[in-house]
């Protein structure tokens, strides 16, 4: 583009780019900006998201200034997701009772007492919760003080179809009510452009550019189609609407609306059931009868399959803590996310399927016992490999050099934990394809700080600008480490091949950094050779869990993670300022996992307790926390990577396998040892553990276990304890023990024992 700047030019390099479309949507982010701040001055009493005012109120927490275009939601993505297990695309649901069912498809309840409109962004408290962890059952709560309105949301499926199914709930002082339904030209993400609406007297559906909105089990009473001219809030506001059926708006404004008369005598309640289509359907009678049928069977039938998704996977409770009901969520979260093998990260922005959060994904739900869905997914991360041996790293074009290592990684732990050697074989050619694209893709010239490592990638986005992140050579060592290992156990041919290179990718590694610490004179590692220590250090992190991809002695590991603290620890959290400006969610989570890993309890306490602490009320988390409101500030919420990287934490803290023999509770806080801990059906490369409890009394600690362990003879199992307390006196009942240096326990037993450790 020759009217672009060399400076514009440039910056699309820097960050990995088409220059065109880097202007394209500079531009077009730019005007859409702009057309949203112009309306909403002309017209402030409109109905606009309460997330928009929020950050437009001067007394607001979430305020940022009109120069900076907060028209996007950057403070308050604290959204749940229902979703059924079979299908592909989730409703999110705002604690402001905003439902989307897809990007441009949102509506919301208006309440009008006679005198006043109540809509959600200017007035009344709400609350939101999960009617029951492991669940797609929401419940909020909008109070007004004179009325209450309490919609229940949960999912239903015919015939393929996926319908969000809301029961809604009018409580309070006697009177004549009206509470509208209205669709919105905005999601809980950001303002969207609707460029028509209708209204279907024919079962009363309200339909959004062609395909059905909602409809409900009542015919309302009155009925709207707006435009910018005009917003449905304005004549609400007097209690009516417009009686239009349709409307066209070529700036997007369209939107629709339904009013009914809700009567409240005495202590009754005024109740409304909404049907609104997850997936895409036409607006055809076809479609219209479909949803309409649906009932209460086809709820009941959804949440049987779920029954079933909760009887089978791994459970971890802890005492009176809530880290139990946020990991059964977080398994409801990755099977919602999960679409028949392809799986996204989010259900609304990112509902796009990456490699990089696959993978984790991937690993998660074989974790969690759902191995037919982890295997799905492994099966799907083979397919992006492209004709060079790259892995795609997403549905769009950008190089992110972490995807082969990733998808290695992730087939290696499949492999471990299932033992699904034929799997592998089957797979392997196409492996064996992204292994030699690791070997083919090394810098081989060059300053000796990028010798031997991948070439500059856009990596994750988080990283920053295009450079040689160690952060991709990390994810390599890690898939190369773990793909020997399933090597050997089928004493492949490749086996010497796949660790060579991991050997040398490991040298490449270590060589680039010792040249960068002489050049800096550091004693850590920092993003890449052309970096200084900066928020990428969150990604470096990695260098522990999950790449392990250097030695744990190695006195730069612990360096590097303190110097991580030091810089850009923040309250418990750890802040990544590339991109993002917000806490990293599973960043954080990362953080307190390479402490874990390290026996550290101490600090494991501190990150779990802000991980804890700023889950949304339906536990989950958007993959970046604001600083501001500490709630969702980045991302998609909730976040796919972050609820996989929690089930792995809490799964490691019970059981360790990362190590040679398996190991309990390693880095497990102490407050939560106190309270309690028990586990079951947790799947590890070492087989499965039926049970597992732990609690602590003074300085008494004592385990049952039930289950197997590293195989050292006829039906004899190892493992390692980490105790809380210094052991000075053990009692075993079903194993033999050996006290080792370190608060270490050795453990031998035939699958079953109870052990008494005596501080």
């Amino acid at each position: 583009m020759s009217h672009v700047s060399k400076r514009f030019e440039h910056a699309a390099r820097m960050w990995g780019r088409d220059v065109d479309k880097f202007v394209e949507s500079a531009i077009n982010g730019f005007g859409s900006s702009m057309f949203i701040m112009g309306l909403y001055y002309r017209k402030p009493n409109w109905a606009w998201p309460r997330w928009l005012r929020q950050q437009l109120d001067p007394n607001g927490r979430g305020f940022e200034p009109a120069q900076l275009m907060p028209f996007r939601n950057v403070h308050f993505k604290d959204w749940g997701m229902v979703g059924t297990v079979q299908g592909v695309n989730e409703a999110v649901i705002d604690p402001a009772m905003l439902f989307v069912t897809r990007r441009n498809v949102a509506f919301e309840v208006w309440v009008y007492d006679g005198s006043r409109l109540y809509t959600p962004g200017l007035r009344g408290s709400f609350r939101q919760y999960l009617e029951r962890p492991g669940y797609p059952v929401i419940i909020n709560e909008w109070d007004l003080g004179v009325v209450k309105v309490i919609a229940r949301s949960t999912v239903a499926s015919r015939s393929g179809v996926d319908v969000l199914v809301i029961d809604l709930r009018l409580i309070g002082l006697p009177g004549n009510y009206i509470v509208y339904l209205v669709t919105r030209p905005y999601n809980v993400d950001h303002v969207v452009e609707v460029g028509s609406v209708g209204v279907e007297g024919d079962g009363w559906f309200i339909t959004v550019n062609g395909e059905l909105a909602l409809t409900t089990d009542r015919e309302p009473s009155q009925f709207g189609s707006y435009n910018v001219n005009r917003d449905a809030s304005e004549d609400a506001a007097f209690g009516r609407l417009n009686g239009e059926l349709y409307v066209n708006d070529e700036l997007g404004w369209a939107h629709a609306a339904l009013g009914f008369n809700a009567v409240i005598n005495g202590s009754n309640e005024w109740r409304l059931r909404v049907k609104a289509p997850i997936d895409s359907l036409r607006n055809t009678w076809h479609n219209r009868a479909l949803v309409k049928s649906v009932s209460d069977n086809d709820i009941m039938n959804e949440l049987r399959n779920w029954d079933a998704i909760n009887e089978r996977s791994l459970s971890i409770s802890i005492g009176n803590s809530v880290i139990g009901d946020i990991l059964r969520q977080s398994m409801a979260n990755l099977v919602m996310l999960w679409d028949g093998g392809r799986i996204t990260p989010g259900p609304l922005i990112y509902h796009l399927f990456w490699i990089r959060d696959g993978s984790y994904m991937a690993t998660a739900l074989t974790m969690l016992n759902l191995v037919e869905m982890g295997k799905a997914v492994i099966e799907e991360l083979l397919r992006r490999i492209d004709p060079t041996g790259y892995f795609k790293a997403v549905d769009f074009d950008v190089r992110e050099y972490d995807a082969n290592g990733q998808v290695l990684w992730a087939v290696s732990k499949y492999v471990q934990l299932t033992k699904d050697y034929d799997m592998l074989r089957r797979w392997y050619s196409v492996i064996r394809r992204g292994v030699e694209w690791l070997e083919m893709n090394r810098e081989v010239a060059g300053d000796e700080s990028i010798r031997g490592l991948l070439p500059p990638s856009w990596s994750a986005e988080d990283t920053g600008p295009m450079d040689h992140h160690y952060w991709d050579d990390m994810w390599a060592i890690a898939g190369l480490r773990e793909l020997g290992k399933v090597l050997r156990e089928i004493n492949h041919e490749d086996y010497e091949w796949v660790i060579k290179l991991h050997n040398e990718f490991t040298d490449a590694l270590i060589n680039s950094i010792n040249v960068v610490r002489s050049r800096l004179g550091i004693d850590y590692i920092v993003p890449a050779p052309e970096r200084v220590a900066d928020s990428a250090m969150t990604r470096v992190i990695a260098v522990v869990w999950p790449t392990m991809a250097l030695p744990l002695d190695n006195p730069l590991v612990r360096r590097t993670l303190e110097v991580t603290e030091e810089l850009y620890g923040l309250n418990g959290g750890v802040v990544n300022t590339h991109q993002w400006g917000t806490y990293g969610s599973y960043l954080t989570m990362n953080l307190a996992h390479s402490w874990a890993i390290l026996g550290d309890r101490e600090r494991v306490s501190k990150y779990l307790m802000w991980i804890v602490n700023h889950a949304s009320p339906t536990y989950g988390w958007a993959e970046g926390i604001s600083i501001i409101t500490e709630r969702g500030g980045q991302g998609d919420e909730p976040h796919g990577w972050a609820a996989a990287d929690f089930i792995m934490l809490i799964r490691d803290l019970v059981i360790n396998d990362l190590f040679e023999t398996p190991t309990l509770f390693r880095g497990m806080p102490l407050d939560l040892l106190r309270r309690g801990v028990t586990a079951s059906n947790v799947s590890t490369i070492y087989g499965f553990v039926k049970s597992v409890s732990a609690f602590m009394r003074g300085n008494e600690f004592v385990i049952n276990y039930e289950g197997l362990g590293k195989p050292v003879g006829v039906g004899q199992y190892e493992l390692l304890i980490d105790s809380p307390v210094t052991p000075k006196e053990v009692q075993c009942d079903g194993c033999k023990y050996e006290v080792m240096t370190g608060n270490i326990v050795r453990v031998m037993h035939g699958g079953k024992f109870t052990i008494r450790i005596l501080g």
